[in-house]
């Protein structure tokens, strides 16, 4: 869920600029700032309206002056391996119903192997993402000093941090998903498995 959030949110980047947007039936005042995410981004509309929305009306296929090709890689490397983490976590129900080897091969090592590839490529799209900080959106947002991996005047939004955690507890399953194999072919977890035990905890 992390990744995801960090895939649709448009917070990536937060501009200095504030935005005051007034309630008048409330009675009060709302501080927005305009922020730019991998495909989308909020902005000033107008005087007074406040518009979040997407620009790559294309997909991948939107022009790179819109939609920097960097983010376009960025894109593509985290759904890719958001959908694989996603594939690994249904796998991880098989292992539930005492399928634990295929071809040969332990479940377990699988999800592992398939586990580290989708890090790896989150991990690379992530890093690709600050290398368009030098496009014309990112410096019209956060200033023209700002160039790759140096956003001058904007700050990182929430989306980092999420993206960032969801790199951490990819890798960090990636382990896990390797101890659960050490666990389950350990004699201790071998013996009750013959002496017919469905559940078996091993500490």
């Amino acid at each position: 869920m992390t990744l995801f959030g960090a895939i649709v949110l448009p917070k990536w980047l937060i501009g200095p600029e504030v935005i005051q947007i007034r309630n008048e039936e409330g009675n009060f005042t709302v501080l927005r700032h305009p922020s730019v995410g991998i495909y989308n981004r909020c902005k000033r509309m107008g005087r007074i309206e406040y518009n979040c929305g997407n620009f790559d009306l294309n997909g991948l296929l939107t022009d790179s002056t819109v939609f920097p090709v960097p983010w376009k890689f960025t894109m593509t490397l985290m759904c890719v391996g958001t959908m694989l983490l996603g594939l690994t976590l249904v796998s991880t129900l098989v292992t539930c119903c005492r399928l634990h080897s295929v071809y040969g091969f332990s479940m377990h090592k699988l999800l592992c192997i398939f586990q580290g590839v989708s890090a790896m490529l989150v991990l690379c799209g992530y890093l690709v993402y600050p290398l368009a900080w030098d496009a014309p959106r990112v410096r019209t947002l956060c200033g023209p000093d700002s160039e790759a991996y140096s956003p001058a005047d904007c700050t990182l939004g929430v989306s980092i941090y999420l993206g960032a955690a969801g790199v951490l507890l990819t890798f960090l399953s990636t382990v896990l998903s390797r101890k659960a194999e050490a666990a389950y072919y350990s004699s201790k977890a071998q013996r009750r498995v013959i002496d017919g035990q469905v559940l078996v905890c091993v500490m």
